[in-house]
């Protein structure tokens, strides 16, 4: 029982800050690694007497190693993400917490936590992640043990009013000597106006050799700023304490709080109740901003370039087929594979949009024409207006996929094919259109006429192109691939069968049937 004379020690809890690099780390993990597993993951975070009660997490809390910077020190944590809004509402979270917490004293009581004193800041993040919408809902909690209960003797002081500057001084300068990460949590011992200072482990054993003529205190780096209370790292110090020194139960402690220079203080601490159980509670789950004990939420879609917020969602949908649908699926091949489209008519259109909606960022169109009025019903890319200023259909087509996703890299080429059984309008288009095949990955031949497919079809087959030939009819369709031969069986090209090089097609042919007269709809199967 506290009595009147005394004043129960009360500690500052931590307050979470999680900087946008963590959930952009989570996101490519949780899609390209963990999936629909809901794994626990140990990531790392850090605090520092700079900012006030603040744990903070960012990209490098998973990686391998904790990353060293100066004044910020580690902290051991867990994360979990749930995959459904459900399954965060109704984890047990009192039970992970003390999960959690056991595991913290086994790491007391075994004396891996004299050796590693960092284990003494102990945290669990819990996540559901909303991935379409950048939705975030996030608890944190501070992993800290209700016992042992301690109380002050004396009021807290500053530590300046205890010390001497030199001395001060002289403390700072030998903590700074440690090794970093034996910083967190060390004893120090002043003897004859010396002052020593030591990692946890071997301050424990000079203790053990029962010396009494020196002062003894008890440090650890203080993240809090405020004059009266220590902050949230020593309440699991003070359980350390009371489970390897019970020698020091019934002793008055001299706890230093390191903070900045200016700002450290001195408290005076003896223990109240130290009867430690194995069935102790475990506390230390974050209130969110309305000061209630939930999760908090944070939405990143408001803060993100919409551009690259456009590259996130588009490569979202394609990733989440790996999950289950297509583990396999090399999105990466698929996504710089570079692409050729001659021809940017009701085919063209319907096959740009299919490879922008897998991913492709690379696309050029070669047609020859303009856009006539009876085009934008049919062919998705263009408008009437194009109609209007007589826009060149490559071009045009060009310029539409930018504005549906800025970051195609998209190019449009007014270019007529030459075709056999017609006169050559230009002698540089050939050489050109050769260069152009000879820079890209795959070759859609996509043109209204039988003929103007062949020349492509040639230069495709001698620089081993991968050629895809995509035709109309008014209720048939028909796809054809070669190239890139991958097994001793090579794929016949369009004009494998033919006893004679393709003519023209469209003399001596009446309107219907120079026409494209296809089924509206057909083009979107193709």
């Amino acid at each position: 029982m506290v009595t009147s004379e005394k004043k129960l020690l009360q500690f500052v809890p931590f307050e979470s800050c999680v900087e946008p690099t963590f959930w952009h780390k989570f996101t490519k993990l949780k899609l390209d690694v963990d999936m629909l597993e809901e794994k626990v993951r140990p990531i790392w975070g850090s605090y520092s007497p700079q900012y006030h009660r603040i744990l903070n997490i960012d990209c490098t809390s998973f990686n391998k190693e904790f990353n060293y910077t100066a004044n910020n020190w580690k902290a051991h944590g867990y994360h979990l993400n749930m995959n459904t809004s459900d399954s965060f509402k109704k984890h047990d979270k009192m039970k992970m917490l003390d999960d959690y917490g056991r595991r913290l004293r086994a790491a007391i009581s075994s004396g891996e936590a004299i050796h590693c004193p960092s284990l003494l800041v102990n945290f669990i993040v819990l996540t559901f992640a909303d991935l379409k919408k950048y939705h975030f809902y996030y608890w944190f909690a501070f992993i800290a043990s209700a016992k042992p209960l301690c109380v002050l003797t004396e009021p807290t002081c500053e530590l300046s009013n205890h010390f001497n500057n030199d001395q001060i001084t002289l403390l700072f300068e030998r903590h700074g000597g440690l090794p970093f990460d034996q910083q967190g949590f060390f004893g120090v011992i002043i003897k004859e106006s010396e002052i020593s200072v030591y990692i946890l482990k071997d301050f424990l054993s000079i203790l053990e050799s029962g010396n009494k003529d020196q002062d003894i205190y008890w440090g650890f780096i203080d993240p809090c700023q405020d004059t009266e209370h220590p902050g949230w790292p020593l309440r699991n110090f003070l359980l350390l304490i009371c489970m390897q020194c019970p020698h020091f139960k019934e002793e008055t402690l001299n706890v230093i709080c390191l903070r900045k220079k200016q700002n450290s203080i001195l408290l005076k601490v003896k223990f109240e109740d130290s009867d430690i159980k194995d069935e102790d509670k475990w506390i230390g789950w974050e209130t969110n901003l309305r000061s209630k004990f939930g999760p908090r939420f944070v939405d990143l879609s408001s803060n993100m370039n919409p551009i690259k917020l456009a590259e996130e969602s588009v490569d979202l949908n394609l990733r989440l087929m790996k999950w289950r649908l297509v583990p396999d699926l090399d999105l990466t091949s698929v996504k710089t594979t570079s692409c050729l489209l001659l021809g940017a008519g009701t085919l063209g259109c319907s096959v740009a949009r299919s490879l922008l909606a897998w991913g492709v960022e690379k696309i050029t169109f070669v047609d020859s024409g303009n856009v006539s009025y009876s085009n934008p019903v049919r062919q998705s890319l263009y408008t009437f207006d194009d109609c209007q200023s007589e826009t060149s259909k490559a071009e045009a087509a060009a310029l539409a996929l930018k504005k549906i996703f800025p970051s195609v890299k998209s190019l449009g080429v007014k270019m007529t094919i030459s075709m056999p059984g017609r006169g050559v309008n230009d002698i540089t288009s050939v050489p050109q259109l050769e260069d152009l095949i000879v820079d890209h990955d795959v070759v859609f031949l996509l043109t209204d006429t039988r003929e103007s497919r062949w020349l492509p079809t040639l230069l495709a087959t001698k620089h081993d192109k991968i050629a895809v030939t995509a035709a109309l009819g008014f209720d048939t369709y028909l796809v054809l691939r070669h190239g890139k031969p991958d097994s001793s069986s090579r794929f016949g090209c369009y004009f494998c069968n033919d006893v004679t090089a393709p003519g023209n097609s469209v003399q001596d042919r009446t309107l219907d049937q120079q026409c494209t007269v296809t089924r509206p709809g057909v083009s979107h199967i193709a």
